[in-house]
C-alpha cells in the first residue's frame, strides 16, 4: 500500500524541510504542520522519507526493525562514491556508539555509560554553578552582552572539558562554537571546503585525544577519558573508539545544550506570563526546561534506516530506506499534547522526543537538563533585570538538524 495518496502527491510544502532556507530557518513549525495535516509521511525529493507525526517518529525511534547506522555508510557510499566513507570525517563517525547499531552499539555504550550515572552528574552542579557565576561576573563588566557567546556557550564547553578530563589549560582548544563538528551531520552533503575542513578537524582531534589518552594513563583522574581507558583494559572497546567517542561529546552534546539554553531563555521572554510564574516559584524549574526542550527543539530531526520492509502509516519503506523523523514536529503534535502549540511550562508528565528514543537514548539527557537548569537559576538569580534583544533574533543559519539562535544581544 503506497502512502502516496492523490492528495499527497499533489503536497509540498512551503519549504523543503532538508534545504536551510532562511526563512524556514527562522520558524519551522508551519511546514512541520503542514506535514503532520497533509503528509505524515512525506517522499521528498531527495529520496528520503520525512516523518512528522509523534506516533510514527515514537515508533520509529524505538522499534527494532529500524536503526541509526543499518545501510548509513552503503547510502552514503552511494550517493557520493566510495571513497567517500573513508575521509576521516566519516571514518571517525563509524566508531561512535551513535552510529552503531545492535550487540555494537550497547557494547559502546555500556562503556560510555560509565561516565553518566545520575551520581556523578548529579555531583557536576556545584561546578556548573561556579562557572555560570564566572561568567555573569564577566558579561556584567559590559555595557552589553550577548548571551549566547558569553553565557550559553561557554557553560557545555566548560563542562564537557571537565566530565572528559581535559586540563583546564586546554580548554581554549574546544571554546570555539564552529569547531565541533556538527555540521557533517546535516543532510546536505559537504562541500569541498567544507570536507577538508572537517576532515583536519578530526585529525587535530585525534592527535589531542591519542595524547589526553597517555596523559590519563599515567595520571588517572575521575573522568570519562580514564573511564573510557578502563574499559578498554577490559576488553570492552578499542582504542580508535575510545578517540571517537570522546570526540563525540562535543559533536553531540555541545550544540545541542548551547541551542536548548537559547531557545528556553528566548520563549520564557517571548511569553512573560511563564518567565514571571517560573521566577515566583523556581520548583517549575525541571518542567520548565522539559518544556523548553518540548515546545523549541534544540535538535529537529534524527535519521533511521529501514532494516527490512516494512509498512509505516501506509508508506511503504523499503530496506535501506532512510527515513527522517522530525521530533521537533512530534513535539508539535496535538495527538500528543494539549495544545500543543502552546508554551506552558505548568505541563506535567511529558515526555518530548528531542533525545530520542528506544536503545539510542541519549546518553546526556539528564546531563543537558542539568546544565540548563543550572544556567536558568543563575542568569535569574544574578540578572534579574536581564532584557534579551528578542524580537528579531538571529539564528544559526545553514541547519536544519540543528535549532538555535547565533547570537542574542542583551542589557542587564
Amino acid at each position: 500500500m503506497s502512502a502516496l495518496s492523490p492528495d499527497t502527491a499533489a503536497f509540498a510544502p512551503a519549504f523543503d524541510p532538508l534545504v536551510p532556507h532562511p526563512l524556514h530557518v527562522r520558524n519551522p513549525y508551519h511546514v512541520y504542520a503542514q506535514l503532520r495535516e497533509h503528509a505524515p509521511m512525506y517522499r521528498s525529493p531527495h529520496g528520503v522519507w520525512i516523518a512528522s507525526r509523534h506516533s510514527e517518529v515514537s515508533f520509529m525511534l524505538k522499534d527494532a526493525h529500524f536503526g541509526r547506522g543499518y545501510f548509513y555508510f552503503e547510502n552514503m557510499s552511494k550517493r557520493l562514491g566510495p571513497g567517500i566513507v573513508d575521509q576521516p570525517v566519516y571514518a571517525s563517525a563509524r566508531n561512535m556508539m551513535v552510529m552503531k547499531d545492535g550487540e555494537d552499539h550497547l557494547r559502546v555504550r555500556n562503556a560510555v555509560a560509565r561516565g553518566f550515572s545520575h551520581k556523578r552528574i548529579e555531583a557536576m552542579r556545584p561546578f556548573m554553578r561556579s562557572v555560570m557565576s564566572d561568567l555573569v561576573d564577566a558579561a556584567l563588566k559590559k555595557t552589553a552582552f550577548d548571551v549566547m557567546l558569553d553565557l550559553a556557550f561557554p557553560l557545555p564547553s566548560a563542562v564537557i572539558c571537565h566530565l572528559i578530563g581535559i586540563p583546564e589549560q586546554d580548554w581554549p582548544k574546544f571554546s570555539r562554537r564552529s569547531a565541533n563538528g556538527s555540521r557533517a551531520l546535516e543532510p546536505a552533503p559537504l562541500s569541498p571546503l567544507e570536507l577538508f575542513e572537517q576532515n583536519r578537524a578530526v585529525n587535530e582531534a585525534h592527535a589531542y585525544f591519542q595524547w589526553l589518552i597517555e596523559l590519563r594513563r599515567r595520571e588517572p583522574g575521575d573522568d570519562l577519558t580514564s573511564l573510557l581507558i578502563a574499559a578498554e583494559a577490559d576488553g570492552l572497546i578499542t582504542r580508535a573508539e575510545t578517540i571517537d567517542n570522546l570526540r563525540m561529546m562535543f559533536v553531540g552534546g555541545q550544540e545541542t545544550t548551547v541551542n536548548t539554553i537559547g531557545n528556553g531563555l528566548l520563549a520564557l521572554y517571548r511569553h512573560p506570563d511563564q518567565l514571571r510564574a517560573l521566577k515566583s516559584d523556581m520548583a517549575l524549574l525541571p518542567d520548565a526546561v522539559t518544556e523548553m526542550v518540548r515546545y523549541d527543539s534544540a535538535v529537529q530531526m534524527t535519521p533511521r534506516q529501514a532494516r527490512e520492509d516494512i509498512e509505516v502509516a501506509g508508506a511503504s519503506i523499503k530496506a535501506g530506506e532512510t527515513i527522517l523523523c522530525i521530533v521537533a514536529s512530534a513535539n508539535r503534535d496535538s495527538a500528543a499534547w494539549p495544545e500543543a502549540e502552546s508554551f506552558d511550562i505548568s505541563r506535567r508528565n511529558s515526555y518530548p522526543l528531542s533525545f530520542g528514543g528506544g536503545p539510542h537514548y541519549c546518553l546526556g539527557a539528564q546531563l543537558g537538563q542539568v546544565e540548563t537548569e543550572v544556567a536558568l537559576q543563575t542568569i535569574f538569580e544574578r540578572l534579574p533585570d536581564l532584557k534579551p534583544e528578542i524580537d528579531n533574533p538571529r539564528w544559526l543559519p545553514g541547519t536544519v538538524v540543528f535549532r538555535g539562535l547565533q547570537s542574542l544581544p542583551a542589557t542587564a
